[in-house]
């Protein structure tokens, strides 16, 4: 027994076509977005430059979160400001992080192996070398 399969070429075409437009609009969306974050970024680091020198880790994840830590440290070498970005999104935006501001840049060093999260001690290690 033969068994014949027609497709209607209209229809094929058009859902390809759907799926293509869906794809290009999803990257068009997180261009977008991705501007937003970018312009977030920029934001944080030109206010804190004015709180004084900049310390600026990151540490990537593969699959999961990255984070971004931006201390300002004064001219005694004492963070004013800390700032940190973790997640996987481009949603994710500056938290505050109060546990370093007003602790020295060698103080913060010495926590390093302690710091229960290893990523933020990561990205601080990125940022004092």
């Amino acid at each position: 027994m033969i068994y014949h399969i027609h497709f209607n070429r209209g229809e094929i075409m058009s859902d390809l076509t759907k799926i293509i437009i869906f794809i290009f609009s999803m990257w068009i969306l997180q261009g977008i977005l991705s501007y937003f974050q970018i312009r977030n970024f920029k934001k944080v680091v030109g206010a804190m430059k004015k709180e004084g020198k900049l310390l600026i880790g990151q540490q990537k994840g593969r699959i999961s979160q990255g984070i971004i830590v931006i201390l300002a440290v004064d001219k005694d070498n004492k963070v004013v400001n800390a700032q940190e970005m973790r997640g996987i999104t481009v949603f994710d935006r500056f938290k505050l992080k109060e546990e370093f501001i007003n602790k020295s840049i060698d103080e913060i060093k010495k926590e390093l192996p302690s710091l229960k999260d290893k990523k933020t001690a990561m990205a601080l290690k990125k940022a004092f070398d």
